[in-house]
């Protein structure tokens, strides 16, 4: 017969299985429970007793164990419903590390919203985060202009057409923001050829006035209007389209090496456009431009991330940092002590056959997963 130390150890190595199957394969709760032979309301219970167990003694806050050395992230979102109401889940991932350096839970994507998961970013990477993959939110974009520093932020759309891209410099001189915008095929940097960009500047104070009140000025529709002029076409309202450097940009030409890393420019072009374009080479050589860096991490999110009995945002960004803070760090083993009464002879069973007809099932059994 068994002694209670072998069953512990058994059931300490099933429970490490499930932990594992859970947090870094996104295993569903009942596959796992039928893998196991347990109940989903134990999975669950596993599942509450780790996420604990990471936020009391692993300090689930801090995402990595020390800091990386990315200087480029990509940032998505992904949402959650909370009672009807939408919740967004901001990622940050670093591009060397691979790991996920910034988390925001929000019911907002404001920029201020983006901003609070870069920062946790930035302070997560021993360097200054200098490029960044985005999708086209504004949000995101702002950020960008805001932060005060010279970067380079890559933006892939999700709408048609989806073959563009665009390469944002942004760089100081003074007190004008110099915002060089490049426009350039999703593929320019997947094989070797000679590629056509485009690209156009907007220069902007970097403290600019407060906006003017937006409709006409008071006693204007009254005021006689001049015999001479001719009536002006409107303006159109709202924010320029991003792909409106295809039309209004001058072009440039770049033969492009993904086989030996270079980037050869016909005639002179100018620094921005260098640099952004290099950045964005150092991460897409010999690939498609697109932001699926974060993507993936959502996908994970998605299926692993189980809002189950009472929900709340702080109950939702404790599980989306439980689960990134265990698959960040792959030897991550969370020290867990669970008082349950388990019946034992489930294991058993498994270990002897379905023969095994010893009644343990009142055997109480106290169970700690070692670090």
């Amino acid at each position: 017969m068994l002694t209670s130390g072998e069953i512990a150890k058994f059931v300490e190595r099933e429970i490490g299985k499930m932990i594992d199957a859970l947090y870094r394969r996104g295993a569903k709760a009942k596959t796992i429970a039928a893998q196991h032979g347990v109940s989903d309301a134990f999975v669950s219970l596993l599942r509450s007793a780790v996420d604990e167990t990471i936020a009391r003694g692993k300090r689930r806050d801090k995402l990595v164990n020390r800091k990386t050395k990315d200087r480029a992230v990509s940032i998505d979102e992904t949402f959650f419903k909370i009672d009807g109401e939408t919740i967004y889940a901001i990622i940050v991932r670093g591009y060397r590390s691979s790991k996920v350096l910034g988390i925001n839970v929000s019911p907002a994507r404001a920029e201020a919203d983006m901003r609070k998961a870069f920062d946790e970013a930035q302070a997560n990477s021993s360097e200054r985060i200098e490029v960044i993959t985005a999708d086209a939110h504004e949000a995101t974009r702002a950020m960008a202009r805001h932060l005060g520093y010279p970067i380079t932020l890559i933006v892939h759309p999700h709408k048609k057409p989806y073959n563009k891209a665009i390469i944002e410099r942004i760089e100081y001189d003074g007190d004008l923001q110099v915002h060089t915008i490049i426009g350039v095929s999703t593929t320019i940097f997947k094989k070797q050829k000679k590629r056509q960009y485009h690209f156009k500047h907007v220069t902007r104070p970097v403290n600019p006035p407060a906006a003017k009140p937006r409709g006409r000025p008071k006693g204007s529709k009254n005021r006689k209007k001049s015999a001479g002029k001719e009536k002006r076409k409107p303006k159109k309202r709202g924010r320029p389209s991003i792909f409106d450097v295809f039309k209004s940009g001058r072009k440039g030409y770049v033969n492009v090496r993904p086989g030996k890393q270079q980037l050869v420019f016909s005639g002179v072009p100018i620094q921005p456009v260098i640099k952004g374009m290099r950045d964005a080479f150092e991460l897409f050589a010999g690939k498609h431009i697109q932001n699926n860096h974060s993507e993936s991490t959502n996908n994970v999110i998605r299926t692993v991330v189980f809002l189950g009995g009472q929900r709340s945002v702080k109950r939702l960004d404790g599980r989306i940092r439980a689960v990134m803070r265990m698959r960040n760090d792959a030897e991550l083993k969370p020290r867990l002590k669970m008082r349950h009464r388990y019946r034992a002879r489930v294991y058993l069973k498994r270990m002897a056959g379905a023969d095994f007809k010893a009644d343990l099932s009142n055997y109480s059994i106290k169970i700690q997963a070692n670090a």
